[in-house]
């Protein structure tokens, strides 16, 4: 299926606009996280995978804009319809949740939505996995590995591509852990 170029475009400005002036852990422009992310799914698509790219696309690209921003599920429902916005939502962690618990049940929700849904998750997980920097605590690495091994369990059946390029970043992170030790 050939993505609705019109439709990621729109995601991408929302994105840029919710993300304006944020930075990644890593020091880049907030942007470049979710357009990697968005990448990765593609690159899924590319390797053969079949699934509904846009949805995919869409969540990966829009994935952080209501935890991050003061846009709204009901703004993404009007914009790119009812089933990105179930995704984004099931991607946002309810923070009344204690933090130890957000994740596990945010992969839950995810669980109870499209293939799509598992798949854009795995493809943030993996794009929020670049080098460490030299001063990140074994603990920091740790908590990484821990929370990316928990999406690895829990969604790498819904797709082969994904679950593949997340398990190689988990091994990276722990063979620097190990360095580290």
């Amino acid at each position: 299926m050939i993505p609705n170029t019109d439709l990621f475009h729109k995601a991408l400005r929302l994105s840029a606009w919710a993300h304006y002036g944020q930075i990644t852990k890593f020091g880049d422009p907030y942007i470049t996280h979710p357009v990697a992310a968005s990448y990765e799914i593609l690159a899924a698509s590319a390797a053969g995978e079949t699934f509904d790219t846009d949805l995919a696309v869409l969540c990966a690209i829009l994935h952080d804009v209501v935890e991050k921003s003061d846009v709204t599920l009901s703004s993404i429902k009007k914009d790119f319809g009812k089933k990105v916005a179930e995704g984004v939502g099931a991607m946002t962690k309810n923070e009344e949740l204690p933090k130890e618990q957000q994740l596990r049940e945010s992969l839950v929700r995810i669980l109870e939505q499209p293939r799509e849904i598992a798949m854009a998750k795995m493809a943030d997980r993996i794009s929020s996995m670049l080098p460490t920097p030299a001063e990140w605590k074994k603990e920091k690495i740790d908590t990484i590995v821990s929370n990316a091994q928990m999406i690895y369990d829990m969604l790498s059946q819904t797709s082969p591509y994904l679950a593949k390029r997340l398990k190689s970043k988990i091994k990276l992170y722990r063979a620097i852990m190990e360095k580290r030790s």
